[in-house]
C-alpha cells in the first residue's frame, strides 16, 4: 500500500514537527524568561497546543504501526486460538476506544468554538490547536480502523510494513 505509507509518513512527519515546535518554545521561553525577565507572548498556550497536537498525531502513528506499551507474556506463551482471541479483543478495544475518543474531542472543539475562548495576550483563538489534535485523534481512529481490518478480517499478524 504505498498511499498508506505516505499517509503514515506525513502523520509521523506532522507529530513530529509539532514536538519540534513545542521544544523550540519551551527553550526559547525558558532562556527569555530566566536570561532576559521577558517572556514570548503566549508561549504556554502555544506550547499547551503543540504538546496536544504532538500526543494526538502520535497516537495516530503508533496505533498503524502497533508500536504500543504490551504486556505480552500470556499472548507469547499462549496458543495460536488465545493469540487469535487476543488479537480480536485488543484490535476491537481499541477500535472503539479510539471512536469514543474522536467523538468527544470533535464535541470539545465545538465547544470552545461556541464559547469563542482565545488567548490572554495575542487572542489566539484556541479552537485551532483544539481542531488540529482532533484530526489527529480521527487519524487515529482510521488507523485503528485500518489495523482492525488487517489483523481481524484479513487474518494478518506482526507489525505493518512501511517506511
Amino acid at each position: 500500500m504505498p498511499a498508506l505509507t505516505r499517509v503514515i509518513v506525513l502523520i509521523e512527519k506532522t507529530a513530529g514537527y509539532a514536538l519540534g515546535f513545542l521544544a523550540l518554545i519551551t527553550f526559547s521561553e525558558a532562556i527569555l524568561r530566566y536570561g532576559f525577565s521577558t517572556h514570548i507572548p503566549d508561549a504556554f498556550v502555544l506550547g499547551q497546543m503543540m504538546q496536544g497536537i504532538a500526543i494526538c498525531w502520535g497516537i495516530a502513528t503508533a496505533t498503524y504501526a502497533d508500536r504500543h506499551i504490551t504486556v505480552d507474556i500470556l499472548y507469547t506463551f499462549g496458543s495460536d486460538t488465545m493469540r487469535r482471541w487476543f488479537d480480536v479483543v485488543g484490535y476491537t478495544v481499541n477500535l472503539g476506544f479510539m471512536a469514543a475518543f474522536g467523538y468527544a474531542i470533535t464535541f470539545k472543539v465545538f465547544d470552545i468554538l461556541e464559547a469563542g475562548e482565545i488567548s490572554n495576550d495575542l487572542a489566539i483563538p484556541l479552537w485551532t490547536g483544539y481542531t488540529l489534535a482532533s484530526v489527529g485523534i480521527v487519524a487515529a481512529l482510521i488507523m485503528a480502523a485500518i489495523r482492525w481490518w488487517m489483523v481481524v478480517v484479513q487474518l494478518q499478524r506482526g507489525q505493518p510494513q512501511h517506511g
